[in-house]
């Protein structure tokens, strides 16, 4: 499993930086000896911008605080984590429903929709997804039989006379 982190200042602007750093990472680290599938690397893109908005509107790394973005990558699966500076309040990052008309609200309900597993992290401070993904390379295809004759089922050969002859006209 290989495993790579970065810090990022609570600024608004840095969540794109979040973003790209993924998106490279994703992009150039193959997870065991196959690349991560695109879809599945935009989805952690996705749901890592999720997680960092939510770092900073609801923790402290929003006002001149940071987060800490983790990836964990092996064969078939991605983790990744983003640690705030812990919960404004005593809040834990909780899904809720939005009305058509919010603005926000919306970033965990995508994070379920779109991840195999999230929750809070342990520490309980931010939260993290796991994507998981098949090997798409195909299975081979079947062989080929050899063509046989007419008499061993071949209905392309032509017919014969009893006598052995051709049965054309």
């Amino acid at each position: 499993m290989d495993m790579y982190s970065t810090s990022l200042p609570g600024k608004p602007e840095n969540v794109a930086d979040a973003r790209n750093w993924l998106d490279g990472l994703l992009r150039c680290q193959p997870a065991g000896d196959r690349p991560v599938p695109d879809d599945t690397r935009a989805t952690a893109v996705l749901l890592l911008s999720e997680l960092a908005t939510n770092a900073l509107h609801h923790s402290r790394s929003g006002d001149g605080g940071a987060y800490n973005v983790r990836l964990c990558l092996a064969a078939g699966a991605l983790r990744v984590e983003v640690e705030d500076d812990g919960p404004l309040g005593c809040q834990v990052p909780e899904q809720r429903a939005a009305s058509p008309d919010d603005e926000s609200g919306r970033g965990l309900a995508l994070v379920a929709a779109f991840a195999d597993a999230w929750g809070p992290c342990r520490v309980g401070r931010g939260a993290y997804f796991l994507l998981y993904w098949q090997d798409r390379t195909a299975p081979p295809l079947p062989r080929r039989r050899r063509g046989r004759s007419y008499a061993d089922g071949n209905p392309f050969a032509p017919p014969r006379r009893a006598d052995g002859g051709d049965a054309r006209m």
